[in-house]
């Protein structure tokens, strides 16, 4: 016995002793000093030698502590902490203990390192920030307080000289980083690193060409970085003039540099290694994290927050609900909720009821591949079906009413008929679309109905025999159609229709803006002997020898009463035969009485009425500041009335039991409600709060990585993904997922492994990620600085006096607060100028708060006033700073020259284009600036516009009365302003510009990214990846932009002197581009109209 024991503690021994040195993986944004490491591991800041010994966690808060920088002494950690939902700069001692806030803006702050006498902290700011992609430099004491803005020059990374004469930085962000992975960007966005001379005011450029450079380092005089200029992530020095290659790696990219004395720190791989720069070697440090990660514990978590789909059983008396990655039932009144999958470790989704109630369906990846499962309403497996192995992805639309017959679609846009007792599948249509459309049965399970896209991006209706496998076209082209459903008795089918869809048809370009999207609401008579359902009525006496009476809706349910089913399923009444004459079809097309919306979501329910969604209209949902609206409520036509009834509002979806009875609607929210059908309509909340999940984080984690690796598979647009081995991808990264201490970091590994593919619009966003709740600091619209003691107001921010959406707090008529006034007191607290102005305004936005100004500084003079501070200024520097704009090119052209900014190439892009540009018609000449441009669609829309020929002149009596047409045009001189960071519809807008011959571009080369984006399904947790899949290539036949950028006519740099200066010299340069281009420029448009006529009938 004694040996047995002494057995086991060896084995127990070996196996702790194995424990305890193993590696951990995915250690991230090291820094170096004085010996000691500093990095970050699951969110959290960790310290070690340099041997990677006595590891210490220094941070433990459930929001991220990022961007770790030890102090020159060794003794702080400065940081990014997201604490209360904002991203500020602390510090920490090396030792452990309390962290302390040194920032206060609302706005993001990153700490970047410190100043060389270490009592300042370096971080960067968008905080004034007004249209650029990348930030402005800032200093903080370690002691707190105002922030210093080291240069008017953007900066997204750096590093001080040793004697703090200079600043080696990079102008503008990388392309990969952040959601964003693209490895070896070769487009626009490749940054350079500047040397600033801060004494002088001068600057040099370390030799760069088509490459990033970045995370600069000083070590003596000598700067190393990080580059990708041979196609692999390695570091390079700077010395003497000259760039030299250090490392040589080609297994990992290396990333996250950070240099002490002659020693770099880097991340590669999910490892830390050390470059000594004397010897020119790399080590690896072996560190092993023994801790406590609650991100991976096993916990329950609130499934309906990422719900996917539901459905009524037959009977309306449960609820099946796909959310989380698992199939639920949810009675309706009475009874439990089941997870009927209850595994963390797939997903599985799209949960179908067969007819009956008595069986389900639902799609899962649990073998990597996607199969059809079906199951006892209990959740028993009862068989499995494999969905065609190459299929790729599929998803389940509805399951017949012979209980035989599932329909279901693929990533093919290829609609499926699967035949659930021997297997088979056969392909009822493949459409011209990126996935399938929606599509309906007939009540007898004989015919199918659906939409196909068409290459006039129209969709036509088709019904389909099952049967027969034979197809029947239903429209003609002409129209697009969707939504189908068979009333209940067989007689119709409903759709939606709209025949001026045509000029917004094409979501992608931008001209779709301006087209609201009007469907009416048809019914198709499916036999040649069928009635109408608008026949008219007869009110005159019953004539009792008729003996034919209008076809009328069966007499509607009692309002909220529902026949209580069994509580055993029963086979469902057989359908009659649904006869339907394929001849002429479109000649028994009757339109309803309807006012043409956008529709979605037709259901026929047991009262014979036509249920569905009407939401606001593409088109029509542009407010004043270019946003979306949205809303959508419930409505019917009551075919006994032959009106619209309204019944519920703020309903997204809508479907209906299997028996017609019950109606389950989907709020904005995700909220689930039931309501009887009935003449009025009265949602009762489904009860879902055991709707919850037991969430294994290690094993839905791989399920997710498993999921975002598929999807690029089964969605991009070139199958053989660019000669890309994406199989050897997965091996490379996958064993890094069991590492992942948190939500965030299995972003990041993913970020990581899609950008192996080298391309943009590959981003991984979202997920189950800790949200902290969030404090809100309030700002005024205003700068200011501290002036005699008092922070004293510099700038006051007026917005825009046509938008009501956009508050300036200080600019309120009335208020009587001037810029030079100074701020004493904030809610009676009086300010002190050690403290951060910031600081006194937590918890204050959206607030009424009472500043006590003076236009002395004193006081005695004082007043005090109430505000209601804002949580954000961005919009009120961005509207500011176009204002300035427009306003400068104005007075500099004395008037001639017009100026329009283009934040993106959606809503706030086409809202900004026709306010600015029509506005400035009667300029000779324009400047289009579309800097920062955030894309969104093809602007044909503003090219279109751009592009108009003078075609007539119109004279009235009067000599001042006369107008052109078109009459919003402009026929002088054009520019457009370019730059890195505009790109998408950015990239497209100046190529289509240059293309067209438009005007001259002037800037810098843009982003390049031209292979769009389909949002794909999410992940189980909402997170998702969105795969690149159509891509742009040119009347020529080419594939270009993409991983290039379109390139400027006059390349002109945005140069930091001229920035810190005040000016701008891209806009500089392309006004005086215009104004040279109005010397030569000949009038389009004649002032004078001809001389009038002298002769009758001329």
């Amino acid at each position: 016995m004694k040996n047995k024991r002494f057995i086991i503690s060896a084995v127990a021994a070996a196996c702790l002793a194995a424990s305890a040195h193993a590696e951990t993986f995915l250690l991230q944004e090291p820094s170096l000093a004085k010996g000691n490491l500093a990095f970050v591991y699951g969110g959290d800041i960790y310290v070690a030698d340099k041997q990677g010994l006595q590891v210490k966690r220094v941070t433990s808060h459930a929001a991220s502590e990022t961007n770790p920088h030890l102090s020159p002494d060794g003794q702080w950690i400065a940081f990014t902490g997201g604490y209360d939902g904002n991203q500020d700069v602390y510090i920490v001692p090396t030792a452990g203990g309390q962290p302390q806030r040194l920032t206060w803006h609302p706005g993001i702050d990153e700490v970047k390192g410190w100043s060389p006498d270490g009592k300042q902290v370096l971080f960067t700011s968008h905080r004034d920030i007004a249209h650029n992609r990348t930030g402005q430099l800032f200093t903080v004491s370690i002691n707190g307080g105002m922030p210093a803005k080291v240069m008017q020059a953007a900066v997204f990374d750096g590093e001080l000289s040793s004697d703090g004469k200079k600043l080696a930085y990079n102008p503008e962000r990388l392309a990969h980083g952040g959601k964003n992975g693209w490895r070896n960007h070769r487009g626009g966005t490749t940054p350079p690193i500047w040397i600033y001379d801060l004494a002088l005011h001068s600057y040099t450029e370390i030799p760069h060409g088509n490459f990033s450079d970045s995370y600069p380092m000083w070590v003596g005089d000598d700067i190393y970085f990080i580059s990708d200029r041979n196609n692999h992530k390695n570091l390079y020095r700077y010395s003497a003039g000259k760039v030299s290659q250090v490392t040589e790696f080609t297994d990992w990219d290396i990333a996250n540099a950070d240099a002490y004395g002659t020693e770099i720190v880097f991340e590669k791989g999910g490892a830390l290694f050390i470059f000594d720069t004397v010897t020119g070697l790399s080590k690896a440090i072996s560190i092993d994290i023994q801790a406590d990660l609650p991100q991976r514990r096993p916990q329950w978590k609130d499934a309906m927050k990422s719900l996917t789909s539901s459905q009524l059983s037959t009977t309306g008396k449960r609820v099946l609900v796909s959310a989380r990655g698992d199939v639920y039932s949810v009675p309706v009144k009475d009874g439990s909720t089941y997870n009927l999958t209850n595994n963390a470790a797939a997903n599985e989704r799209d949960g179908l009821w067969s007819p009956k109630g008595d069986k389900l369906a639902y799609i899962t990846d649990k073998s990597r591949s996607y199969q059809l499962v079906l199951s006892d309403q209990f959740g028993k497996v009862l068989k499995t079906v494999n969905l065609g192995g190459d299929l790729g992805d599929a998803f389940l639309f509805e399951w017949l009413n012979d209980g035989d017959h599932i329909v279901y679609g693929d990533a093919e846009a290829g609609l499926w008929l699967l035949n659930i007792n021997s297997g088979k599948s056969q392909l009822v249509a493949k459409s011209f679309g990126i996935k399938a459309s929606g599509v309906a049965s007939s009540p007898d399970s004989q015919w199918l109905a659906y939409t196909k896209l068409n290459p006039n991006y129209l969709s036509d209706l088709y019904l389909y025999n099952i049967k027969s496998a034979k197809h029947f076209k239903v429209t003609d082209g002409m129209s697009d159609n969707s939504e189908p459903v068979f009333s209940r008795d067989g007689q119709y089918l409903y759709f939606a229709s709209s025949t001026n869809q045509g000029p917004s048809a094409f979501d992608l370009d931008l001209s779709s803006q301006e087209q609201p999207r009007r469907y009416g609401l048809y019914a198709l008579v499916l036999q040649q002997d069928g009635k109408s359902p608008l026949l008219p009525k007869l009110s005159d006496e019953a004539d009792i020898n008729a003996t034919e009476k209008p076809a009328t809706p069966a007499t509607p349910a009692v309002a909220g009463k529902t026949a209580e089913p069994s509580a055993s399923p029963k086979t469902p009444e057989a359908a009659a035969p649904v006869v339907i004459d394929t001849d002429n079809l479109a000649q028994r097309i009757v339109a309803l009485p309807v006012a043409q919306r956008n529709y979605w979501d037709l259901v026929s329910a047991d009262d014979n009425h036509l249920y569905f969604i009407e939401g606001v209209q593409a088109g029509a949902s542009i407010e004043v500041d270019g946003q979306g609206l949205a809303s959508s409520e419930l409505k019917r036509f009551n075919l006994t009335e032959r009106k619209v009834e309204s019944l519920a509002p703020d309903v997204r979806s809508v479907s209906v039991s299997g028996d017609g009875k019950q109606l389950l609607l989907v709020s904005k929210d995700k909220t689930l409600s039931t309501a009887a059908v009935g003449e009025t309509i009265k949602p009762e909340v489904l009860v879902t709060t055991d709707v919850k999940a037991l969430i294994d984080p290690h094993h839905e984690w791989q399920q997710i990585f498993d999921e975002a690796w598929r999807n690029e598979r089964d969605y991009f647009y070139d199958a053989n993904m660019h000669g890309l081995d994406w199989q050897a991808v997965y091996h490379k990264y996958q064993p890094l997922v069991k590492h992942v201490a948190r939500r965030e970091d299995l972003n990041s590994l993913m970020r990581d492994m899609i950008s192996e593919m080298q391309v943009g619009h590959n981003y991984i966003v979202g997920g189950d990620i800790h949200q902290e709740p969030n404090v809100k600091v309030g700002l005024l619209g205003a700068d200011v600085a501290i002036n005699k003691g008092f922070y004293q107001l510099t700038k006051i921010y007026n917005g825009e006096r046509w938008n009501p959406h956009l508050k300036a707090p200080l600019a309120v008529p009335g208020l009587d607060v001037n810029v030079g006034d100074y701020i004493l007191a904030v809610d009676g607290k009086n300010l002190n100028t050690d403290v951060s102005f910031y600081s006194y305004f937590v918890n204050k936005a959206d607030k009424q708060v009472r500043l006590t100004v003076s236009r002395d500084g004193s006081f005695a003079n004082s007043k005090v006033v109430v505000v209601e501070p804002i949580a954000s200024e961005s919009e009120l520097r961005h509207v500011h700073w176009v204002e300035t704009n427009r306003q400068y090119v104005d007075e500099a052209s004395k008037g001639q020259i017009g100026y329009v900014y283009l934040p993106n190439t959606t809503t706030a892009g086409y809202s900004s284009f026709n306010r600015m540009y029509f506005a400035q018609v009667d300029k000779q000449g324009m400047i289009l600036d579309e800097r920062s441009n955030g894309g969104g669609q093809a602007a044909n829309y503003i090219t279109d516009v751009l592009s108009r020929q003078y075609l007539s002149g119109w004279k009235y009596r009067s000599d001042e009365m006369m107008f052109s047409t078109p009459s919003g045009a402009m026929y002088g001189p054009k520019v457009m302003l370019i730059d890195q960071d505009a790109g998408s519809g950015g990239d497209f807008l100046p190529y289509a510009f240059k293309r067209l011959k438009l005007g001259t571009l002037i800037g810098k080369t843009t982003w390049g990214g031209l292979i769009g984006i389909y949002a794909n399904r999410p992940f189980v947790d909402g997170g998702t990846v969105t795969v690149p899949n159509f891509r742009f290539f040119t009347p020529d036949h080419e594939w270009r932009i993409e991983n290039e950028g379109v390139a400027p006519d006059i390349e002109v740099e945005l140069d930091p002197v001229a920035v810190n200066q005040g000016r701008d010299p891209q806009l500089d340069s392309a006004l005086a581009e215009v104004t040279l281009q109005l010397k030569t420029a000949k009038p389009v448009v004649h002032q004078q109209a001809p001389a009038f006529p002298t002769e009758l009938g001329k």
